[in-house]
Order: structure tokens, then C-alpha cells, then sequence
């Protein structure tokens, strides 16, 4: 199981956050991490200040070798499906086929309204953009031609029905839902999951966004994950200090926290097996 790191790109200065963020992947890279994803927010909502991700990761492809570039996400109602295609094909080409695309329906109201979208109509939207996007990648006529990205796209949801959709089109599925309540229930995200990897159109890539609390230790964090349900079907999981607006020694704390000593864990396949007669990790390797 691979691991993941994401940052929101939060703070009071662009020009500082986005050249801490930039040394943030090259470390990411340094301590082994198989990717570096940044969140798209627009007019600083959340704290949030990279409206434009593929720009920032392009300046991170040219400081790092071999670590993947993630979007988490770029709100797909709000772009033009051929000019996504054109930027993405173009940070594919420049880092080497190092590309994630991550989108998902976009949760601000207020940018929906500076593009002129009826907010409410988002999942619609995502819909009918995505399967746009994913013809455009597809043809011939594209420049650069980068038809492999198509197998790259990720589709962030929350809900059952979109973890459908992208079992339908054959795109990987991200989750930062919880797959436990406060009190312990479980949430159905494994079961959403479980269905994903029986009946997606290619095949099944689980990314499981898990946040990482400033004063959790190793031993807690391993823990939580090996008690999380939906850890067995993940492909990789995407750690997230928190909150998404801390500065950059708390990023690079958790980062080397995680690095060090779940890292290791991860690569052994898991903080713990599935319990016995659940099958995820035979089942997803019949699928492999």
C-alpha cells in the first residue's frame, strides 16, 4: 500500500505558501512518499489560496524527480473540459507521466456563483464534465497527446451514488469520508468500496484521504487505521495534517512522523489483515 500526502496550500501570503508547498513535495519525495497532492480553492475559501493547482504542480515537476502530482481536487463544474484536458496533458507531459487528476463536484456555493454555475446542479455538472474530459483525453488530436491519463483520473466523493459513477466510467474513487461514526458505527464506506471493486469498468484504484491530528502519536494513528474498515481496499492513503490551515513546520512534522514509523507498516501491506473471511485483500488481488 502506497502512501500520500496533501496539502491545502493554506495561509496569509501566496508567494510564501506556494514556495513552502513546493519544498513540501521535494521532502515528500526525500522520505519516500509515492505522491503530493494540493487542494484547489478559490478567493481564499477555507483559507485555501491555490485557485489554479496544475500552475503550482508544474513548478513542483520541475524540483522533483519521481513523485506523482495529484489535484485534490479541481472542482470539474467550473471548468471547461477541453482546457482541463490541454493544462493536465500538458503537466503530464513536462513531468514525465507523473500526473494524478483528481476532481469532484466542488463544495463552495460562492464559487459556483463567481462562474456563473447553479451550485445546486454540481453533481450534474461533474457528471457531464468528466465524461467530457475523459473523451477529450481520448482523442487523437489532443496536444499534447497523453491518452494514458485518462487511467489517471480520480473522482473525490463522498456519497454512494458517486462511488457508482466512477465504477461506471472505470475512474479511481477517492474517499475522505470517515468509514466509522463518533460513536463507533460503522459508516457503509467499506461497503461502497467493496461494490466499487466488484463492478468498476477498469481496474479498482481506492485513495483514502485520512486527516492526522498535530499531537497523535504513531501508535494512535496505527490504530485508527488498522480499525478502519475501509483500509483493506485501498490502493494508497492520502494523509492530511490537520487543520488543513496549519503552517508548514506542522506539515513537515506530520510528514516525517508518518514517513517514519507507518510507512513501513503501509508497506507491509496494511497497519493490520482484514479480519478473516472478508476477503478484500484476496478479492483485490484476483482483480489485479
Amino acid at each position: 500500500m502506497r502512501l500520500g500526502y496533501l496539502s491545502h496550500v493554506a495561509g496569509d501570503d501566496p508567494a510564501t505558501v506556494y514556495r513552502e508547498t513546493i519544498e513540501l513535495a521535494v521532502l515528500a519525495e526525500e522520505l519516500g512518499y509515492s505522491s503530493f497532492w494540493v487542494a484547489q480553492h478559490h478567493a481564499g475559501h477555507l483559507g485555501g489560496l491555490l485557485p489554479s493547482p496544475l500552475v503550482l504542480l508544474a513548478a513542483v515537476a520541475a524540483q522533483t524527480l519521481s513523485i506523482r502530482l495529484g489535484t485534490g481536487v479541481v472542482a470539474a463544474p467550473l471548468q471547461d473540459p477541453l482546457r482541463l484536458a490541454e493544462d493536465a496533458a500538458v503537466l503530464d507531459e513536462i513531468s514525465g507521466g507523473r500526473v494524478e487528476l483528481g476532481i469532484g463536484a466542488g463544495a463552495d456555493p460562492a464559487a459556483s456563483a463567481r462562474s456563473g454555475r447553479d451550485h445546486d446542479r454540481r453533481h450534474a455538472d461533474c457528471r457531464a464534465v468528466v465524461d467530457r474530459l475523459c473523451e477529450r483525453l481520448g482523442e487523437p488530436d489532443l496536444t499534447p497527446a497523453r491518452p494514458t491519463l485518462r487511467d489517471r483520473i480520480w473522482w473525490a466523493t463522498g456519497s454512494s451514488s458517486g462511488v457508482d459513477e466512477a465504477a461506471a466510467r472505470g475512474i479511481g474513487v477517492v474517499s475522505g469520508r470517515p468509514a466509522r461514526s463518533p460513536d463507533g458505527a460503522d459508516t457503509g464506506v467499506a461497503a461502497d468500496l467493496a461494490r466499487y471493486w466488484t463492478y468498476a469498468a477498469g481496474p479498482p484504484r481506492v485513495l483514502l484521504s485520512r486527516p492526522v491530528h498535530p499531537g497523535r502519536t504513531p501508535d494512535a494513528v496505527a490504530a485508527e487505521w488498522a480499525d478502519d474498515p475501509a483500509m483493506p481496499w485501498a490502493d494508497e492513503i492520502l494523509v492530511q495534517a490537520q487543520p488543513a490551515t496549519a503552517a508548514g513546520q506542522v506539515h513537515r512534522t506530520t510528514m516525517r512522523m508518518v514517513a517514519e514509523h507507518l510507512g513501513p507498516l503501509l508497506a507491509a501491506g496494511g497497519p493490520a489483515p482484514p479480519a478473516a473471511g472478508t476477503g478484500p485483500v484476496v478479492s483485490r488481488a484476483g482483480a489485479r
